[in-house]
């Protein structure tokens, strides 16, 4: 993880000030993190957000070690881990039977070969990020404003995920590829 919070700041000033950040306050935040959401992808998941937006905040760092920068990393890591627990919350007390997916009228086809294709062999074939996007458009009925929100993406970039996990499962289910999750 150092490697990549490292990749993300240019100055050397700010690589030193990142360095000496990381190694004082990466320890807690796993720690803070963890005790919200007790699943460690979860946990890689918030502490990597956390270090993205404490680096867009980097200037409003000037100390390492005072109370002020405690609070702030605190802070940051509590609201991630937080949003990241209601969304994962949200996510399971919406989830609907797979059989309810497979039933969406956008994976009906008139193809008799296809018939018998389990579409959670599609879904899992195809990359994460883009069968996230379809389980929340389809399963969960979520409009494309509400999945940028939560996503943290633009509306755009939610309708191009969509887009695009469509056209994975329709490759998928014709020609059987296999895609990386």
């Amino acid at each position: 993880m150092f490697c990549m919070v490292m990749a993300m700041v240019d100055s050397p000033d700010d690589k030193d000030k990142v360095k000496k950040l990381y190694n004082k306050y990466n320890k807690l935040m796993l720690y803070v993190s963890n005790g919200i959401l007790h699943n460690p992808a979860d946990v890689e998941d918030a502490v990597m957000t956390a270090w993205e937006r404490i680096l867009k905040n980097l200037n409003k760092i000037s100390e390492i070690s005072c109370p002020e920068t405690k609070s702030f990393i605190v802070t940051v890591i509590e609201r991630i881990s937080i949003d990241l627990y209601r969304k994962n919350t949200r996510i399971r007390d919406k989830e609907a039977p797979i059989d309810a997916f497979e039933d969406s009228p956008f994976f009906a086809t008139a193809d008799k070969e296809m018939e018998g294709v389990e579409i959670r062999d599609a879904i899992n074939r195809i990359p994460k990020v883009y069968a996230e996007a379809l389980l929340l458009y389809y399963l969960n009925d979520m409009t494309m404003k509400e999945m940028s929100e939560m996503l943290e993406i633009s509306e755009d970039a939610v309708s191009k995920r969509v887009q695009r996990g469509r056209a994975l499962i329709k490759q998928s289910l014709e020609g059987g590829v296999d895609h990386d999750r």
